[in-house]
């Protein structure tokens, strides 16, 4: 097994620091403390709180049901070899 580099050290280090600032955090004691709680991440992250890509389009989605059509004929057997 490879061992971790520096980098991937230095990135769960910082997690586990990251971590540890959550050691008081508890989980609501009421729906709305949770709704309260969420109205508050809304507001402090504003637009990226709306739901979507700001993008449009499909993207890669013609890519992914391609292969999905893929995989399903593979499983019920229809797959030809190109």
């Amino acid at each position: 097994m490879a061992r971790a580099s520096s980098s991937d050290r230095e990135y769960f280090a910082r997690i586990a620091r990251q971590n540890r600032l959550l050691d008081d955090e508890r989980p609501p004691a009421s729906l709305a403390e949770m709704f309260d709680r969420l109205e508050a991440m809304q507001r402090s992250l504003g637009e990226l709180a709306r739901p979507g890509a700001a993008e449009t389009g499909d993207g890669d989605l013609p890519s992914h049901l391609a292969f999905l059509a893929r995989v399903r004929a593979v499983e019920r057997g229809g797959a030809k070899r190109s």
